[in-house]
């Protein structure tokens, strides 16, 4: 199910060109992940992100996660359209191998208009670093998860489509906490290895935090959940998760 990332000192489980569903670093490595102070252009980001990387003495390769904030949410179409232009930026850096991204990505459209950027920027991204404390606990990071289910990206797919009710979104957390808890199965982790569970949704959660996201999370609900007050990327898709198990977490 892995596929091995030797240059960046990862394994990840490839999803498609854009970006794959999860990476877990290697033995001796930890992830860390950089919040940017202000969210910044994605291309002029990846730059930043080479270069706080070259600093450090670790190649870009080390990169291994993404999160990406966009202006509003899109068609399907709209949505595979700028997945091309985000495609060509991992092949000009070399984040892609036999065809496949080779980084998690987690993409939303920020709330209010006043915080949410005019373009698409990078808000944070994940890196691998080398690590002396012969911490044996895995380090990972996942790409985040929506309400969409297997099979061709298409409305027909949404769970509860057009639908906003409490028992609408009450549904679309269970499936979405439910993708999140396979994820982290397939990733080899559990929810002890979890440090950190982020939420995205306009809509209020307090029928459905408790016995629906914060028991799935299980021990890692000690951490509590951050709640990002946003859409996910594609017009209905209204609740999105992820998760991530670091080491360093950081602000640039």
């Amino acid at each position: 199910m892995f596929t091995q990332r030797p240059e960046g000192d990862f394994q990840f489980i490839p999803g498609g060109a854009t970006y794959c569903t999860g990476v877990v670093a290697h033995p001796g490595y930890g992830i860390a992940h950089a919040t940017l102070r202000r969210p910044t252009p994605v291309a002029q980001a990846f730059e930043i992100a080479k270069q706080h990387l070259a600093g450090l003495g670790r190649p870009v390769t080390a990169l291994c996660g993404a999160e990406v904030r966009i202006p509003a949410p899109l068609t399907f179409d709209g949505f595979g359209a700028f997945n091309k232009t985000y495609i060509a930026l991992l092949e000009q850096h070399g984040l892609m191998l036999d065809g496949k991204g080779t980084l998690t990505r987690t993409n939303v459209a920020p709330l209010p208009a006043s915080v949410a950027p005019t373009e698409p920027c990078l808000y944070a991204f994940s890196y691998t670093f080398p690590e002396s404390s012969g911490n044996a606990r895995p380090s990972f990071v996942g790409s985040g998860m929506g309400e969409l289910r297997s099979g061709p990206a298409v409305r027909e797919n949404i769970v509860r489509v057009g639908e906003t009710s409490p028992e609408a979104m009450r549904a679309k957390a269970e499936f979405v906490m439910g993708e999140v808890d396979a994820q982290l199965g397939k990733l080899g982790v559990t929810w002890a290895d979890v440090t950190n569970v982020s939420l995205y949704t306009a809509h209020p959660m307090h029928a459905y935090l408790e016995d629906v996201v914060l028991k799935t999370m299980a021990s890692a609900a000690i951490y509590g959940a951050h709640w990002f007050l946003s859409r996910p990327p594609i017009v209905e898709i209204e609740f999105e998760a992820d998760a991530r198990g670091t080491r360093q977490e950081l602000f640039l």
